[in-house]
């Protein structure tokens, strides 16, 4: 792909720095013997909805799709296990998603419909805390992690010698109760 015809988007859930701070007090030494290579702290995130490569005349089309989600509910967010997604990743996972993540994710995939791509899955809120793991492992709970969820952004992935670089291009208010 082109990378000057085609931006790599998504819209996800944009952890506060503190809040990236406690993820990985709380999850470095899981993510490290897990065996797999590390996520950076600066790229912690929850994916709403991944849409991949959009060619860069769609932009404003996404951004204006997105739009009318704005002051949807605001809702709090909780973690509380680490989970390994077969070999591949390992998550830090919610066991209580709350309806107004699952309602914000379901509404972004039908307002962005004609930028889906087929294999993206159901939204199940996680973090990806490591990927290619040696080996599978078992669920560890952890103490819940709680992040309140005031917006949502769309997020750009560029790729470079140091890995994905991520940049966040816009943000949404979540209005609350």
């Amino acid at each position: 792909m082109d990378p000057a015809r085609h931006r790599r988007l998504f819209f996800a859930l944009w952890p506060t720095d503190q809040f990236r701070a406690e993820i990985e007090t709380a999850t470095h030494a899981i993510a490290l013997a897990s065996g797999g290579r590390l996520i950076p702290a600066r790229n912690l995130h929850v994916t709403l909805l991944f849409l991949g490569e959009v060619p860069a005349e769609n932009f404003d089309v996404v951004q204006q799709a997105a739009a009318p989600l704005a002051g949807s509910p605001a809702f709090e967010l909780s973690f509380d296990g680490v989970e390994a997604w077969g070999r591949r990743l390992l998550c830090l996972t919610s066991s209580t998603p709350p309806a107004a993540a699952i309602d914000l994710a379901t509404r972004l995939r039908a307002h962005l419909s004609n930028f889906v791509r087929e294999d993206e899955r159901e939204f199940r809120p996680h973090i990806t805390l490591a990927r290619d793991l040696p080996r599978s492992r078992p669920t560890q709970k952890i103490e819940v992690l709680r992040q309140q969820v005031n917006d949502f952004a769309l997020v750009e992935s560029v790729r470079d010698a140091r890995g994905s670089q991520y940049s966040v291009l816009n943000r949404w208010p979540l209005e609350r109760e």
